[in-house]
Protein backbone atom coordinates (compact mmCIF):
# COMPACT_ATOMS: atom_id res chain seq x y z
CA UNK A 1 0.00 0.00 0.00
CA UNK A 2 3.01 2.46 0.74
CA UNK A 3 5.17 1.46 -2.32
CA UNK A 4 1.25 2.41 -4.51
CA UNK A 5 1.20 5.44 -2.78
CA UNK A 6 4.38 6.75 -3.52
CA UNK A 7 4.36 5.87 -6.84
CA UNK A 8 1.88 8.72 -7.75
CA UNK A 9 3.74 11.15 -7.37
CA UNK A 10 4.96 13.61 -4.56
CA UNK A 11 1.70 15.31 -4.99
CA UNK A 12 -0.32 12.94 -3.77
CA UNK A 13 2.22 12.02 -0.90
CA UNK A 14 1.39 16.20 0.45
CA UNK A 15 -1.80 16.24 0.26
CA UNK A 16 -2.31 12.78 2.24
CA UNK A 17 -0.77 14.38 4.56
CA UNK A 18 -2.15 17.51 4.92
CA UNK A 19 -5.38 15.70 5.34
CA UNK A 20 -4.10 13.66 8.04
CA UNK A 21 -2.75 16.45 9.78
CA UNK A 22 -6.30 19.01 9.52
CA UNK A 23 -8.16 15.83 10.47
CA UNK A 24 -10.22 17.31 13.91
CA UNK A 25 -8.38 16.33 16.89
CA UNK A 26 -10.15 12.50 18.18
CA UNK A 27 -8.29 9.35 19.62
CA UNK A 28 -7.94 6.55 16.47
CA UNK A 29 -4.93 5.20 18.01
CA UNK A 30 -4.47 3.87 21.92
CA UNK A 31 -1.01 2.85 23.39
CA UNK A 32 -1.24 0.95 26.46
CA UNK A 33 1.52 0.98 28.97
CA UNK A 34 2.36 -1.14 31.96
CA UNK A 35 4.57 -0.35 34.71
CA UNK A 36 4.94 -3.63 36.36
CA UNK A 37 4.85 -3.71 40.35
CA UNK A 38 4.99 0.40 41.28
CA UNK A 39 3.78 0.94 44.72
CA UNK A 40 1.25 4.08 44.22
CA UNK A 41 3.01 5.49 47.07
CA UNK A 42 6.25 5.96 44.77
CA UNK A 43 4.09 7.07 41.78
CA UNK A 44 1.56 9.27 42.63
CA UNK A 45 0.64 9.05 45.90
CA UNK A 46 3.79 10.74 46.69
CA UNK A 47 3.10 14.46 46.51
CA UNK A 48 6.61 15.32 45.71
CA UNK A 49 6.09 12.98 42.75
CA UNK A 50 9.68 12.36 43.74
CA UNK A 51 10.19 9.61 41.18
CA UNK A 52 7.97 10.25 38.64
CA UNK A 53 8.61 14.13 37.38
CA UNK A 54 8.27 13.02 33.30
CA UNK A 55 4.52 11.63 34.30
CA UNK A 56 3.84 14.54 36.56
CA UNK A 57 4.36 16.98 33.78
CA UNK A 58 2.07 14.69 31.30
CA UNK A 59 -0.46 14.70 34.32
CA UNK A 60 -1.52 18.35 33.36
CA UNK A 61 -2.33 17.73 29.60
CA UNK A 62 -4.36 14.68 30.84
CA UNK A 63 -6.18 12.83 33.56
CA UNK A 64 -5.13 10.71 36.69
CA UNK A 65 -7.18 8.43 38.61
CA UNK A 66 -6.61 8.67 42.15
CA UNK A 67 -8.36 5.90 43.27
CA UNK A 68 -7.52 3.40 41.49
CA UNK A 69 -7.05 -0.45 42.06
CA UNK A 70 -6.16 -4.44 41.45
CA UNK A 71 -9.25 -5.66 42.70
CA UNK A 72 -8.47 -9.27 42.39
CA UNK A 73 -5.21 -11.15 41.91
CA UNK A 74 -2.56 -8.59 42.96
CA UNK A 75 0.52 -10.69 41.40
CA UNK A 76 1.30 -10.53 37.75
CA UNK A 77 0.45 -13.80 36.46
CA UNK A 78 -3.14 -12.88 36.83
CA UNK A 79 -3.23 -9.13 36.45
CA UNK A 80 -1.91 -8.95 33.43
CA UNK A 81 -4.37 -11.08 31.46
CA UNK A 82 -7.02 -9.30 33.35
CA UNK A 83 -5.91 -5.90 32.06
CA UNK A 84 -5.22 -7.75 28.47
CA UNK A 85 -9.27 -8.91 28.96
CA UNK A 86 -11.18 -6.03 31.02
CA UNK A 87 -11.94 -8.75 33.26
CA UNK A 88 -10.73 -11.69 35.84
CA UNK A 89 -10.15 -14.40 33.32
CA UNK A 90 -9.29 -17.48 34.06
CA UNK A 91 -6.20 -18.49 33.03
CA UNK A 92 -5.95 -22.31 31.45
CA UNK A 93 -2.15 -24.31 31.13
CA UNK A 94 -1.18 -25.33 27.68
CA UNK A 95 1.71 -26.56 25.50
CA UNK A 96 2.01 -24.55 22.39
CA UNK A 97 4.69 -24.74 20.28
CA UNK A 98 6.68 -26.82 22.25
CA UNK A 99 6.51 -24.52 25.19
CA UNK A 100 4.34 -25.06 28.41
CA UNK A 101 2.88 -21.59 28.96
CA UNK A 102 -0.76 -20.38 29.88
CA UNK A 103 -3.32 -18.44 27.87
CA UNK A 104 -6.21 -15.90 29.08
CA UNK A 105 -9.67 -17.92 28.86
CA UNK A 106 -11.56 -14.67 27.89
CA UNK A 107 -10.58 -12.99 24.30
CA UNK A 108 -7.98 -10.05 24.58
CA UNK A 109 -8.31 -6.20 23.52
CA UNK A 110 -6.15 -7.50 21.04
CA UNK A 111 -8.60 -10.09 19.61
CA UNK A 112 -11.76 -7.79 19.85
CA UNK A 113 -9.12 -5.02 17.72
CA UNK A 114 -8.68 -7.26 14.88
CA UNK A 115 -11.42 -9.14 14.55
CA UNK A 116 -14.30 -6.23 14.95
CA UNK A 117 -12.02 -3.88 13.05
CA UNK A 118 -10.81 -6.34 10.22
CA UNK A 119 -7.67 -5.14 11.29
CA UNK A 120 -4.18 -6.97 10.35
CA UNK A 121 -0.98 -8.03 12.16
CA UNK A 122 0.94 -5.06 12.09
CA UNK A 123 -2.48 -3.10 13.16
CA UNK A 124 -2.11 -4.42 16.88
CA UNK A 125 1.24 -4.87 18.79
CA UNK A 126 2.53 -6.09 22.18
CA UNK A 127 6.47 -5.03 22.87
CA UNK A 128 7.64 -6.46 25.97
CA UNK A 129 11.26 -7.41 26.65
CA UNK A 130 12.27 -11.33 25.85
CA UNK A 131 10.55 -13.70 27.71
CA UNK A 132 11.35 -17.89 27.03
CA UNK A 133 7.79 -19.10 27.95
CA UNK A 134 5.23 -16.15 26.81
CA UNK A 135 1.81 -15.88 28.19
CA UNK A 136 -0.88 -16.23 25.46
CA UNK A 137 -4.16 -14.58 24.39
CA UNK A 138 -6.86 -16.59 24.43
CA UNK A 139 -8.28 -19.61 22.32
CA UNK A 140 -12.10 -18.40 21.96
CA UNK A 141 -13.48 -20.30 19.32
CA UNK A 142 -15.04 -16.78 18.50
CA UNK A 143 -11.67 -15.09 18.75
CA UNK A 144 -8.40 -16.42 19.53
CA UNK A 145 -5.20 -17.04 17.27
CA UNK A 146 -6.25 -15.81 14.37
CA UNK A 147 -6.73 -12.45 15.91
CA UNK A 148 -3.23 -12.16 18.28
CA UNK A 149 -1.28 -8.85 17.95
CA UNK A 150 2.19 -9.08 17.10
CA UNK A 151 3.99 -10.09 19.78
CA UNK A 152 7.51 -8.22 19.92
CA UNK A 153 9.60 -9.81 22.40
CA UNK A 154 13.30 -8.54 22.19
CA UNK A 155 15.96 -7.20 24.58
CA UNK A 156 16.38 -7.32 28.21
CA UNK A 157 15.61 -4.15 30.07
CA UNK A 158 12.39 -1.44 30.20
CA UNK A 159 15.57 0.50 27.77
CA UNK A 160 15.36 -2.19 25.61
CA UNK A 161 11.29 -2.54 25.15
CA UNK A 162 11.16 1.20 24.47
CA UNK A 163 14.42 1.11 22.06
CA UNK A 164 12.09 -1.40 20.12
CA UNK A 165 8.58 -0.14 20.41
CA UNK A 166 9.86 2.72 18.39
CA UNK A 167 10.91 1.15 16.07
CA UNK A 168 7.52 -0.72 15.86
CA UNK A 169 6.29 2.88 15.72
CA UNK A 170 8.52 3.79 12.72
CA UNK A 171 8.11 1.00 10.93
CA UNK A 172 4.62 -0.08 11.33
CA UNK A 173 2.48 2.87 12.81
CA UNK A 174 0.04 0.32 14.49
CA UNK A 175 -3.66 1.47 16.03
CA UNK A 176 -3.15 -0.50 19.16
CA UNK A 177 0.56 -0.51 21.04
CA UNK A 178 0.51 -2.08 24.34
CA UNK A 179 4.01 -1.64 25.92
CA UNK A 180 4.81 -3.61 29.44
CA UNK A 181 8.17 -2.31 31.34
CA UNK A 182 8.98 -4.97 33.45
CA UNK A 183 12.22 -3.82 35.24
CA UNK A 184 10.27 -1.96 38.62
CA UNK A 185 8.68 -5.52 40.23
CA UNK A 186 12.24 -7.27 39.47
CA UNK A 187 14.30 -4.31 41.54
CA UNK A 188 11.39 -4.20 44.07
CA UNK A 189 12.09 -8.08 44.26
CA UNK A 190 16.10 -7.60 44.95
CA UNK A 191 14.75 -5.64 48.27
CA UNK A 192 17.36 -2.96 47.26
CA UNK A 193 15.36 0.56 47.83
CA UNK A 194 17.52 2.49 45.91
CA UNK A 195 17.49 -0.23 42.98
CA UNK A 196 13.59 -0.24 42.78
CA UNK A 197 13.25 3.91 42.78
CA UNK A 198 15.74 3.95 40.65
CA UNK A 199 13.79 1.84 38.02
CA UNK A 200 10.57 3.73 38.67
CA UNK A 201 12.65 6.81 37.77
CA UNK A 202 14.12 5.13 34.23
CA UNK A 203 10.55 3.92 33.45
CA UNK A 204 8.72 7.11 34.36
CA UNK A 205 11.63 8.64 31.89
CA UNK A 206 10.88 6.51 29.08
CA UNK A 207 7.00 7.04 28.98
CA UNK A 208 7.76 11.11 28.84
CA UNK A 209 10.04 9.95 25.83
CA UNK A 210 7.43 7.96 24.37
CA UNK A 211 4.91 10.32 24.41
CA UNK A 212 6.91 12.72 22.86
CA UNK A 213 7.83 10.58 20.05
CA UNK A 214 4.50 9.85 19.36
CA UNK A 215 3.75 13.43 19.47
CA UNK A 216 6.57 14.28 17.12
CA UNK A 217 5.22 11.46 14.27
CA UNK A 218 2.31 12.78 12.25
CA UNK A 219 0.63 9.60 12.29
CA UNK A 220 -0.11 9.99 16.19
CA UNK A 221 -0.04 13.63 16.35
CA UNK A 222 -3.36 14.65 18.09
CA UNK A 223 -5.09 11.23 17.43
CA UNK A 224 -3.44 9.05 20.18
CA UNK A 225 -4.72 8.45 23.68
CA UNK A 226 -2.40 7.11 26.22
CA UNK A 227 -2.69 4.76 29.20
CA UNK A 228 -0.43 4.01 31.79
CA UNK A 229 -0.95 1.75 34.79
CA UNK A 230 0.37 -1.02 36.66
CA UNK A 231 -0.70 -4.71 37.19
CA UNK A 232 -0.23 -4.32 41.06
CA UNK A 233 1.36 -2.52 44.07
CA UNK A 234 3.61 -3.94 46.49
CA UNK A 235 2.70 -4.52 50.31
CA UNK A 236 2.78 -1.39 52.35
CA UNK A 237 5.01 -1.45 55.29
CA UNK A 238 2.40 -2.78 57.71
CA UNK A 239 2.11 -5.73 55.70
CA UNK A 240 6.04 -6.70 54.90
CA UNK A 241 7.47 -3.84 52.84
CA UNK A 242 8.28 -3.12 49.08
CA UNK A 243 10.34 -6.37 48.56
CA UNK A 244 6.59 -8.44 47.43
CA UNK A 245 3.62 -8.30 47.20
CA UNK A 246 0.24 -10.61 46.67
CA UNK A 247 -2.02 -9.66 49.48
CA UNK A 248 -5.05 -7.71 49.30
CA UNK A 249 -3.16 -4.84 51.55
CA UNK A 250 -3.72 -1.63 50.01
CA UNK A 251 -0.19 -1.26 48.68
CA UNK A 252 -1.10 -3.92 46.83
CA UNK A 253 -4.52 -2.85 45.87
CA UNK A 254 -4.04 0.85 45.26
CA UNK A 255 -2.49 1.30 41.98
CA UNK A 256 -2.06 4.53 39.66
CA UNK A 257 -3.63 5.45 36.16
CA UNK A 258 -2.68 8.27 34.02
CA UNK A 259 -4.09 8.85 30.48
CA UNK A 260 -3.61 11.85 28.60
CA UNK A 261 -5.05 12.23 24.49
CA UNK A 262 -7.61 14.59 22.94
CA UNK A 263 -10.57 13.31 24.07
CA UNK A 264 -9.32 13.52 27.44
CA UNK A 265 -9.77 16.15 30.06
CA UNK A 266 -6.58 18.22 31.10
CA UNK A 267 -5.49 18.42 34.53
CA UNK A 268 -8.10 16.58 35.88
CA UNK A 269 -7.70 14.26 39.04
CA UNK A 270 -11.07 11.92 39.15
CA UNK A 271 -11.80 11.32 42.90
CA UNK A 272 -14.40 8.07 41.68
CA UNK A 273 -13.22 4.70 42.37
CA UNK A 274 -12.17 3.00 39.63
CA UNK A 275 -10.80 -0.83 38.94
CA UNK A 276 -8.18 -2.39 36.89
CA UNK A 277 -10.85 -3.76 34.29
CA UNK A 278 -12.20 -0.51 33.45
CA UNK A 279 -8.67 0.61 31.99
CA UNK A 280 -9.12 -1.75 29.41
CA UNK A 281 -12.72 -1.08 28.96
CA UNK A 282 -11.98 2.49 28.27
CA UNK A 283 -9.21 1.77 25.91
CA UNK A 284 -11.71 -0.45 24.03
CA UNK A 285 -14.51 2.44 24.29
CA UNK A 286 -11.74 5.07 22.48
CA UNK A 287 -10.87 2.23 19.39
CA UNK A 288 -15.00 2.20 19.26
CA UNK A 289 -14.75 -2.21 20.05
CA UNK A 290 -17.46 -4.12 21.86
CA UNK A 291 -15.98 -5.72 25.18
CA UNK A 292 -18.42 -8.77 25.10
CA UNK A 293 -16.97 -10.65 27.31
CA UNK A 294 -15.33 -7.90 29.90
CA UNK A 295 -16.71 -6.66 32.77
CA UNK A 296 -14.64 -3.41 33.38
CA UNK A 297 -16.74 -0.02 32.50
CA UNK A 298 -15.80 2.85 30.82
CA UNK A 299 -14.43 5.81 33.04
CA UNK A 300 -16.59 8.78 31.11
CA UNK A 301 -15.69 11.04 33.60
CA UNK A 302 -12.20 11.27 32.03
CA UNK A 303 -13.76 12.31 29.08
CA UNK A 304 -14.68 16.01 27.70
CA UNK A 305 -17.86 15.31 26.40
CA UNK A 306 -19.97 13.13 28.98
CA UNK A 307 -21.83 11.59 25.94
CA UNK A 308 -20.38 8.56 25.95
CA UNK A 309 -23.67 6.84 24.57
CA UNK A 310 -23.12 8.69 21.50
CA UNK A 311 -19.72 6.57 20.35
CA UNK A 312 -19.84 3.00 18.83
CA UNK A 313 -19.00 1.06 21.48
CA UNK A 314 -22.01 -1.35 23.07
CA UNK A 315 -22.24 -1.03 26.50
CA UNK A 316 -24.62 -3.39 28.84
CA UNK A 317 -28.02 -3.74 27.50
CA UNK A 318 -30.70 -2.10 29.78
CA UNK A 319 -33.50 -4.59 28.56
CA UNK A 320 -32.42 -7.46 30.11
CA UNK A 321 -30.05 -8.48 33.00
CA UNK A 322 -28.21 -11.89 33.34
CA UNK A 323 -28.09 -12.94 37.05
CA UNK A 324 -25.10 -14.74 38.95
CA UNK A 325 -26.23 -18.79 39.27
CA UNK A 326 -26.48 -20.14 42.59
CA UNK A 327 -24.90 -22.02 44.12
CA UNK A 328 -21.62 -20.77 42.80
CA UNK A 329 -19.69 -23.12 43.51
CA UNK A 330 -21.97 -25.85 42.50
CA UNK A 331 -21.84 -29.18 42.42
CA UNK A 332 -22.85 -30.73 39.78
CA UNK A 333 -26.52 -28.88 39.39
CA UNK A 334 -26.67 -24.88 39.52
CA UNK A 335 -29.93 -22.36 38.59
CA UNK A 336 -29.29 -19.43 36.55
CA UNK A 337 -31.29 -16.47 36.43
CA UNK A 338 -32.34 -13.71 34.04
CA UNK A 339 -34.90 -10.90 33.27
CA UNK A 340 -36.55 -9.54 30.61
CA UNK A 341 -37.41 -5.80 30.85
CA UNK A 342 -39.11 -6.28 27.51
CA UNK A 343 -39.99 -9.06 25.45
CA UNK A 344 -37.29 -10.88 23.03
CA UNK A 345 -36.02 -13.88 21.16
CA UNK A 346 -33.44 -15.39 23.81
CA UNK A 347 -30.53 -17.82 23.97
CA UNK A 348 -29.20 -18.90 27.11
CA UNK A 349 -26.06 -21.28 26.12
CA UNK A 350 -23.19 -22.42 28.31
CA UNK A 351 -19.53 -22.54 27.25
CA UNK A 352 -16.33 -24.39 28.57
CA UNK A 353 -12.97 -22.56 29.33
CA UNK A 354 -11.66 -23.11 25.28
CA UNK A 355 -15.14 -21.39 24.39
CA UNK A 356 -16.55 -24.97 23.18
CA UNK A 357 -20.22 -24.78 23.78
CA UNK A 358 -21.27 -27.07 26.54
CA UNK A 359 -25.17 -26.91 26.11
CA UNK A 360 -28.25 -24.67 25.48
CA UNK A 361 -30.27 -24.06 28.14
CA UNK A 362 -33.03 -21.78 26.65
CA UNK A 363 -33.28 -20.71 22.94
CA UNK A 364 -36.70 -18.95 21.25
CA UNK A 365 -39.16 -16.20 22.40
CA UNK A 366 -39.56 -14.83 25.61
CA UNK A 367 -41.80 -12.38 27.61
CA UNK A 368 -41.24 -9.59 29.83
CA UNK A 369 -40.48 -11.71 33.07
CA UNK A 370 -37.93 -13.25 35.37
CA UNK A 371 -37.37 -16.89 34.32
CA UNK A 372 -35.16 -19.44 35.72
CA UNK A 373 -32.93 -22.70 34.19
CA UNK A 374 -31.10 -25.35 35.83
CA UNK A 375 -27.95 -26.27 34.40
CA UNK A 376 -26.48 -29.97 35.51
CA UNK A 377 -22.82 -30.60 35.00
CA UNK A 378 -23.11 -34.85 35.32
CA UNK A 379 -20.62 -36.22 33.36
CA UNK A 380 -18.73 -32.84 33.07
CA UNK A 381 -15.15 -32.14 34.58
CA UNK A 382 -14.65 -29.51 37.33
CA UNK A 383 -13.35 -26.28 36.39
CA UNK A 384 -14.53 -22.91 35.45
CA UNK A 385 -17.62 -22.46 32.62
CA UNK A 386 -19.26 -19.21 31.72
CA UNK A 387 -22.54 -18.89 30.45
CA UNK A 388 -24.16 -16.56 27.90
CA UNK A 389 -27.62 -14.94 27.47
CA UNK A 390 -28.47 -12.84 24.13
CA UNK A 391 -31.08 -11.44 23.17
CA UNK A 392 -31.65 -9.95 19.81
CA UNK A 393 -27.96 -9.81 19.41
CA UNK A 394 -26.73 -8.63 22.51
CA UNK A 395 -24.98 -10.27 24.92
CA UNK A 396 -24.16 -11.04 28.57
CA UNK A 397 -21.68 -13.11 30.46
CA UNK A 398 -20.70 -14.52 33.99
CA UNK A 399 -18.64 -17.02 35.07
CA UNK A 400 -19.24 -20.23 37.38
CA UNK A 401 -17.05 -22.65 39.09
CA UNK A 402 -17.77 -26.48 39.14
CA UNK A 403 -16.35 -28.28 42.22
CA UNK A 404 -17.19 -31.84 42.54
Amino acid sequence: MRCACISLGKSIVVLAIFLLLTLPASAQNVVFVVIDGARYSETFGDPQRTYVPAMEALSHQGTLVDEFYNDGFTYTSRAIPALWCGSWTEVADTTYEGIDTQYAVDPTIFEYYRKQKGAGEDSCFYVLKYIFSLWLPSFHQEYGPGYWPTIHSEGGSDIDVLHETLQVIQSHHPQLLWVYFADVDHEGHSGDWERYTRAIQIADSLVGVLWGALQADPVYQNTTTMIVTNDHGRHDDEHGGFSGHGCGCDGCRHIMLLAVGPELRRDFVSTRTRVLPDATVTAMHLLEIRPEYSTGAVMDELFESTDVASRKAVRVPAQFTLLQNVPNPFNPVTTIAYSMAKPGTVRLAVYDVRGRLVAVLRQGYAGAETYRAVFNGNGFPSGVYFYRLTVDGMQQNRRMTMVK
